[in-house]
């Protein structure tokens, strides 16, 4: 139900927006130069250069000159396309009239892994996506992959205290999301809601997001939707380039950095290489009046990557390593009911330290090392082959506050071990229908490490899979394309578990589960397309809830699975409005989404029990047929030629079917408006941009009565401010960067935070980030 505040805070919010948009200019730049082939530099006559955000572009005459005028100081992404050739996406800087030459491949089209979210007309053209680019990723310097995420609509965060965030998308999380890390599957002990995915958001400079049921290309554990972590293309030229990053925190007294250098090799033409470090050093995070003491965070990661391509042949070998430790906050762990009850109905935490950086049990600590290789070969001028290898190694340890000196020995040891395998031939089917058909399969093992003397949460397993796909894509006309696919795949399980009184069982389980998709892409107009997409749906269960049993030390709670749990199942249907108005000052972007998932599994409260390690919630696994529906929307409106507002807002309605009663854990609606400048030049100093956000979530009052262990908090509203300005400097390029975000202090809980029960979430925050581009990447 819709409280009658809502309107009015909404109106006062946009009639302030106006009074902001004092100065005026022109969009007085323009982008032009020539579409060359990239082998022999001849002209590509005809050629499309297109602007998605603005909807307008220019068609190249026959020597493949383009020109677009009217262009304001900013970042765009502009598509580049001919036929025959493959399209390429391109960020371009604009601070004054700029001459630039785009080169394509005039051979058939190539398959890379991470292809099918790019925003072409022939893939997955009814899925619903947003997209983070470079210029966005640093503007958000600092953040983790849940918090960067959650700035899209549609895009909630579920937290475990303020170190921990996963995304949640349209209201489904956790193994319903599926993470795609430079085109491989994250396996990375997801299961748990403190888990979050082991990767560095830096080495990419581009994250995209399906919205939408996507098992039919993905396989299980897409019911909600694909995060893609897309690699950086490699330099097929010789030259080298690189780019160093600072960053300064003040909620955490800390910091981080990250460097990357990446060149080709000088007479090889095709050939690339990119190296990239990073890390993260920060303290207890703070809310307004107190430390979340033992809050800490270290992070360390590097990767790297070489490949050759030509216009037939591909290879790639890309490596990388994270490491986090995170401390979990001291006062989510308890020693008895009454003061569990206290904390919990307590409007501060039990327990209050003073600020420090030490990192103390309770905590966790997690490696993860990927390595993938990959190969393409051109089986024919319109068909490719692409293989695919990937293998995860993920090491997890939690520690607990133990008697006797045995806090230093983890509590739950995990080792999982992943390979996967993937297979994909693009294909043409007569001179029209094209597509993609493939095999993939995964082998999994996960083992306890003795010498925790606790009793194991999640048992030994052995999980196999084996699925096929195709997706076939049928252009009725130049404005409207369908898309129908579909995919069968077996899943096998394989347990090794003690029961209470140490006898060993082995139970089997086997999943063997379809899914269909249809899509339409449709051009209504130059400006406005619409897309439709009907999917369905699978995952099995994971062996967390089906044999969880005893404390999750993470996540400060008691959790036990249910071993008679089945596959869910689902259908999604959505509907996506993208379009551009007003000569392109006014751009919409909008979901309506629905979906039923048959066997939905959930964690339910299920009161609170005492232990020899203390007092803890318990939360239950359990099954129910749930329904869900809601919208989504970006509205950007160009005010002058230097401002700009932007509202984004999202909503989310889900039942519980079985029960007859609202599903617990759903994100509340959310709604942020954003104020913005650009200034094109400023003496040396170019690219200045200034913002404020103001953003209200809403109390969540479509929440279950009396299942929770305390009603849902009030609701919240956060103001935030940021500023970039960058330079030349030397051989590159210079963006200083300065966020602020709850300026005011505010306190808040949030719905979606497990630790919500015992601690406000974090207070102010001043974030600082430099950036120096340099070489080929400046």
């Amino acid at each position: 139900m819709i409280i009658p505040a809502r309107p009015f805070i909404l109106l006062a919010q946009c009639a302030l927006v106006p009074l902001l948009a004092a100065q005026t200019d022109t969009c007085r730049f323009a982008l032009s130069g020539q579409v060359l082939d990239a082998h022999d530099r001849e002209p590509l006559s005809y050629a499309e250069v297109f602007i998605q955000t603005l909807g307008k572009g220019a068609v190249a005459d026959e020597q493949g000159r383009y020109r677009i005028e009217g262009l304001c100081a900013a970042t765009y992404r502009v598509l580049v396309s001919h036929l025959g050739c493959e399209s390429i996406e391109r960020e371009v800087r604009i601070v004054g009239d700029l001459s630039l030459d785009f080169r394509l491949e005039h051979h058939a089209e190539e398959l890379r892994e991470l292809e099918v979210v790019r925003d072409r007309p022939d893939e997955n053209v009814g899925q619903s996506r947003m997209v983070l680019g470079r210029d966005a990723m640093d503007r958000a310097a600092g953040q983790g992959l849940g918090e960067l995420l959650s700035t899209l609509p549609g895009v909630a965060l579920q937290s475990t205290g303020p170190t921990i965030g996963k995304p949640v998308i349209h209201g489904l999380s956790g193994n319903r999301v599926l993470t795609l890390n430079q085109g491989i599957r994250q396996e990375d002990q997801q299961w748990g809601t403190e888990h979050a995915p082991s990767l560095d958001p830096l080495s990419s400079d581009r994250i995209t997001v399906v919205k939408g049921a996507a098992s039919v290309q993905y396989g299980s554990d897409a019911i909600g939707g694909v995060i893609i972590t897309e690699p950086v293309e490699l330099p097929r030229d010789a030259g080298i380039g690189g780019e160093l990053r600072g960053l300064g925190q003040s909620n955490g007294q800390g910091g981080g950095g990250s460097g990357m250098l990446q060149g080709g090799v000088k007479g090889w033409q095709g050939f690339g290489w990119r190296m990239q470090g990073s890390g993260r050093y920060l303290g207890d995070s703070e809310a307004p009046g107190y430390v979340l003491s033992n809050t800490g965070v270290r992070e360390a990661g590097a990767s790297a990557s070489i490949g050759y391509r030509d216009h037939r042949r591909s290879a790639t070998v890309y490596y990388s390593w994270f490491q986090r430790e995170l401390g979990i906050l001291r006062a989510a762990h308890i020693g008895n009911l009454t003061d569990l009850d206290n904390a919990i109905a307590s409007g501060e935490p039990w327990y209050i330290d003073d600020f420090t950086h030490a990192i103390d049990a309770p905590r966790q600590t997690a490696q993860h090392h990927l390595l993938k290789a990959e190969a393409g070969y051109a089986v024919t001028e319109r068909s490719r082959l692409v293989a695919t290898y990937g293998y995860q190694a993920n090491d997890r340890q939690e520690y607990d506050r133990r008697r006797l000196g045995r806090s230093a020995t983890p509590a739950l040891d995990l080792w999982l071990a992943t390979h996967t395998a993937d297979a994909v031939l693009k294909h043409w089917i007569g001179g029209r229908v094209h597509g993609k058909a493939g095999i993939s399969a995964v082998f999994q093992r996960n083992s306890n490490i003795p010498g925790t003397g606790v009793r194991p949460l999640i048992p030994d397993y052995r999980r196999e899979s084996i699925g096929a796909f195709i997706v076939e894509h049928f252009p009725l006309s130049e404005k409207l394309e369908l898309e129908a696919g579909a995919r069968l795949e077996s899943a096998m399980l394989r347990v090794r578990k003690y029961e209470d009184d140490n006898t060993l069982i082995t139970p089997e389980r086997d999943f063997t589960n379809a899914a269909l998709t249809l899509g339409a892409n449709w051009t209504v107009r130059d400006s406005v397309r619409m897309r439709f997409n009907l999917g369905t749906a699978y995952r099995p269960p994971h062996v967390s809830e089906l044999y969880s049993e005893g404390l999750h030390h993470g996540a400060a709670a008691i959790e036990e699975g249910d071993a008679g749990l089945g596959s869910e199942r689902a259908i999604k249907g959505t509907i996506d409005l993208q379009g551009s108005w007003l000569d392109g000052r006014l751009a919409i972007d909008a979901t309506l989404h629905a979906s039923r998932i048959d066997g939905y599994i959930y964690l339910r409260p299920d009161g609170t029990r005492l232990t020899i390690r203390g007092a803890f919630p318990v939360f239950a696994y359990t099954a129910t047929d749930a329904l869900l529906c809601g919208a989504d929307a970006t509205i950007n409106l160009k005010l002058t030629g230097r401002w700009s507002w932007r509202i984004r807002g999202s909503t989310v309605l889900a039942r519980d079917q079985r029960e007859d009663e609202w599903l617990f854990l759903m994100p509340a609606d959310r709604v942020d408006n954003t104020v913005m400048a650009r200034w094109g030049e400023l003496g040396e100093w170019r690219s200045l941009e200034l913002s404020a956000t103001s953003m209200f979530v809403f109390e969540q009052q479509r929440a279950p009565v009396g299942v929770d262990f305390t009603a849902p908090p009030e609701g919240y509203h956060l103001l935030g401010l940021a500023a970039a300005i960058s330079r030349p400097m030397g051989n590159g390029d210079l963006r200083i960067g300065l966020q602020a975000t709850n300026i005011f202090n505010a306190a808040y809980r949030d719905y979606m935070d497990r630790f919500r029960y015992y601690a406000d979430a974090r207070g102010f925050d001043l974030l600082l980030s430099v950036r120096y581009a340099f070489g080929r990447t400046a």
